[in-house]
């Protein structure tokens, strides 16, 4: 885990990439009348400055920028923005996936939320594991990542069972045994929590393994029924609800 120095320092970064993500789809004269509405006393010479990286925010004042980014609906609405859904309700998932900005962004929000409570980033391949990746960096986590092929007959793996709806099949998912240990502070991270069955069997490694979840974040989520395997005080968070 990171020191209160490196700490601050880092949130301090992450604010400024994080009013980059949002510059990228919103105006700076409406980032600002939201950062001003939420309290936060942010001139237009202030915002230019933080957007340019010639001046950080003070880190408390990092914090209150994050905070208003989450809260204010700026990180929904660039989300909002990107997604689409087609005629046949699938998801634009690998363009928002794969966008470092709407990374950040979402990294940015999960470093506001769950800094200093994570140990343990887990998430499952792949289109998962830019956004596990990047929440790791920010939170200085560990990352591990459930794989459906053994990489190597001499390591022991967790194991579980996972449905897939499209095409159908059953498949397996294999994580290191040694990458969880016993007590770490467990946050799952996905693109999308759309059937829910991905986050169980995440779950159930983490359980199996001794790890103790503590939340999980998406950037998007598509209908209620991901909502009924989420264990209850389990803390979830997704940008997006399509």
């Amino acid at each position: 885990m990171y020191s209160k120095r490196i700490e601050e320092a880092t949130t301090q970064v992450i604010c400024h990439k994080a009013l980059k993500a949002v510059r990228a789809h919103i105006p700076p004269k409406e980032i600002l009348e939201e950062l001003n509405r939420a309290g936060i006393d942010v001139s237009p010479v202030d915002l230019s400055r933080y957007l340019g990286g010639l001046v950080l925010p003070a880190p408390d004042k990092a914090l209150q920028i994050l905070e208003a980014i989450y809260k204010t609906g700026l990180a929904e609405r660039v989300l909002r923005v990107r997604v689409h859904v087609d005629s046949h309700g699938v998801v634009n998932v690998p363009d928002i996936a794969f966008d470092t900005r709407i990374l950040e962004l979402a990294s940015a929000v999960a470093f506001l939320l769950f800094r200093g409570r994570v140990d343990l980033v887990v998430t499952a391949a792949t289109n998962g594991i830019p956004l596990a990746s990047t929440i790791a960096s920010f939170l200085g986590a560990r990352l591990a990542v459930a794989r459906r092929e053994r990489e190597s007959p001499s390591i022991k793996y967790i194991t579980t069972g996972l449905f897939l709806r499209d095409p159908p099949s059953y498949v397996h998912l294999y994580l290191p045994a040694d990458s969880i240990r016993r007590g770490d502070r467990v946050l799952i991270a996905d693109d999308l929590f759309s059937t829910g069955r991905t986050l169980k069997a995440l779950l159930n490694m983490v359980e199996e393994a001794r790890g103790n979840p503590i939340g999980g974040f998406a950037l998007i989520a598509m209908g209620n029924a991901w909502r009924e395997v989420a264990p209850s005080g389990l803390e979830i968070v997704t940008l997006l609800d399509v």
